[in-house]
């Protein structure tokens, strides 16, 4: 049995993909059974009911139910998945442009602006104090949790978990002058199965994180509405209502997850960047100056289609003009 439980867990990785199984659907599967479990208590069945009511399908009826079942998940875990990538956006901040949510997200970039700022001038003051350990492990946290302080102005996003991201998209552009919208989707294809490997599994706690957070602020939503309007279930409507603090716990573990896969992303850019360069038939330059002068021709070039020669950079390699 263990040995067909493998195989069959196996196929399924295959055919769906790992990241897949573990941040949609895992996820989905949780939120299927915790609401079944609350319809069977709101329809005064029990557990056994149901276990009663299942043995009198005939072998094949059981079947059958367990083949539409498990299709009728994966579509759900599938529709839910065309929808993930919204539900991050609006998590980091990407709300809107309505007068409601854009003076709330201007009043939330705010205070998240002025949190880095009072941070940054914490670590002025501890290194004045001589405390430069604390100083530089404060620093490192706000490194992690912000955009830096150049980039305050307009690069803060209202959310905490937009900060996060934002902090790892800037970091090659101020260490390295790498646009990393543009260069990511480029360099990523070309890094080795150890790296790609390390920036998955960051990537799919991440989106776990999210999906638990949505499902579970969708089941805090719907329940308890629901049951009261059914009427005679006070007491379930509140024990759903639970789902909230498992909301709160996923979305702390975003944010752990996000700085995670930012770091993942970091280390990308530090060992991996020139990866590019050399697969173009560019040649790395010498030092660093150089090098951010040819990541912003690339930038120009792929954005506005400037030849890299004439941007005063290096020559066009083959097949590019």
């Amino acid at each position: 049995m263990s040995t067909l439980l493998e195989a069959g867990l196996d196929s399924a990785e295959r055919l769906l993909g790992s990241r897949f199984l573990i941040a949609v659907l895992l996820p989905v599967l949780l939120a299927a059974g915790a609401s079944g479990a609350v319809g069977l208590a709101a329809a005064d069945r029990t557990p056994g009911d149901a276990l009663r009511a299942w043995q009198g399908y005939s072998a094949s009826g059981q079947l059958m139910a367990v083949v539409w079942v498990l299709l009728g998940l994966v579509g759900a875990a599938y529709l839910f998945a065309l929808f993930h990538l919204p539900v991050v956006r609006l998590l980091e901040g990407y709300w809107p442009d309505r007068p409601v949510s854009a003076g709330v997200r201007r009043r939330r970039t705010e205070r998240q602006r002025r949190r880095a700022r009072d941070g940054w001038a914490r670590v002025t003051q501890l290194r004045a104090a001589g405390e430069h350990t604390w100083a530089a492990a404060l620093a490192g946290k706000l490194l992690t949790g912000y955009p830096p302080p150049p980039r305050l102005a307009e690069g803060c996003l209202p959310t905490a978990l937009g900060n996060r991201l934002r902090a790892a998209e800037y970091y090659p552009l101020e260490r390295y002058g790498i646009d990393a919208v543009v260069v990511w989707p480029r360099l990523y294809p070309l890094l080795p199965p150890e790296a790609t490997g390390r920036v998955a599994a960051a990537r799919t706690a991440l989106d776990g994180s999210v999906s638990l957070l949505a499902l579970s602020a969708a089941f805090g939503t719907v329940w308890p509405p629901a049951l009261l309007i059914r009427g005679g279930h006070v007491p379930l409507a509140g024990l759903t209502l639970l789902a909230w603090p498992v909301a709160w716990a996923a979305h702390r573990a975003a944010l752990q997850a996000a700085a995670a896969y930012g770091q993942e992303v970091k280390v990308v850019f530090d060992l991996h960047r020139h990866t590019l360069l050399r697969h173009l038939g560019l040649g790395v330059p010498a030092d660093l100056a150089g090098e951010r002068r040819l990541w912003d021709d690339l930038a120009q070039f792929y954005l506005r289609n400037v030849p890299l020669a004439a941007t005063g950079g290096a020559p066009a390699p083959p097949g590019l003009p």
